[in-house]
């Protein structure tokens, strides 16, 4: 019962820290919460619990390619929001997530570390691919966009860790990294705020991936010789490190500071 209370309040908290992070400080920032292991990490620790750290160490392997396909899901919906309606852009966006993680199931063969530096050089092309969206002013939130987000992320939770088992250590380790929560920003913020503002919380999304694939790497290096709490400690340092260097960089880039600005030529005398 205590379990199941947490793979359910995990997430439900998350999702409401990043959506009133997203309408209190833009979408850079909601988007590199979202990317924060807050529905991954768990399902991963309740699977070593359960299953043992050498199955959730394979799992963690596998969820890198996920990783990429989360980075690949977030630039196929910014590229696609403008043109097509909600349910076809999330359509579009699981597709691309299918087809990444399809390719880079055999790359995870090759080892930890390739298969690490596959999924981080994605990360950035998706990055460096992803469309500009112009400033936007969003919507005061209704009373039922919040619990329906954090409904929608709880259920995936509880589902991947009931059922993956079922399926063995590589496929829970892709339905580990499923866009769950990148999905519920994305479609909640197309539907209810407009392209532009869902192409902010994509940008800032993938500014978050990269900690998230460092996340799963470190998990999946030192759950079998540190176990639960050694791996999780280390794997938690790792992420909040590269995530504030992310987040650092995001804020730059939305809002350039004084020295970032262009000089000026100095005037002739």
């Amino acid at each position: 019962m205590i379990e199941l209370a947490l793979k359910i309040v995990l997430p439900v908290v998350m999702i409401g820290i990043v959506t009133l992070a997203a309408h209190r400080w833009g979408p850079a920032v909601g988007g590199i919460l979202s990317a924060v292991p807050a529905k991954g990490g768990p399902i991963l620790v309740f699977l070593a619990l359960d299953q043992g750290a050498t199955f959730a160490s394979t799992s963690a392997a596998a969820a890198l390619g996920g990783a990429a396909g989360c980075g690949v899901f977030c630039l196929a919906y910014a590229l696609v929001c403008r043109r097509l309606s909600w349910p076809l852009a999330g359509a579009v966006a699981y597709a691309a997530f299918l087809a990444t993680w399809a390719v880079m199931l055999p790359i995870s063969a090759w080892g930890l570390a390739p298969s690490f530096v596959v999924t981080a050089a994605i990360l950035l092309v998706s990055r460096r691919l992803l469309p500009v969206a112009p400033p936007t002013t969003h919507r005061a939130m209704s009373t039922t966009d919040l619990p329906v987000r954090m409904f929608a992320g709880a259920a995936m939770v509880v589902f991947v860790t009931t059922v993956g088992p079922d399926f063995g250590a590589t496929i829970s380790g892709m339905l580990t990294t499923i866009p769950t929560i990148a999905a519920v920003m994305a479609i909640f913020t197309h539907a209810q705020e407009g392209s532009d503002r869902a192409i902010g919380v994509m940008r800032g999304m993938t500014h978050g991936l990269l900690g998230f694939a460092a996340f799963l790497t470190v998990l999946a290096a030192t759950l079998v010789p540190l176990g639960v709490l050694g791996a999780l400690a280390l794997a938690a340092i790792t992420v909040v490190t590269v995530q504030a260097i992310e987040l650092r960089a995001a804020l730059r880039l939305h809002h350039p500071g004084p020295s970032d600005a262009p000089l000026m030529p100095e005037a002739s005398e």
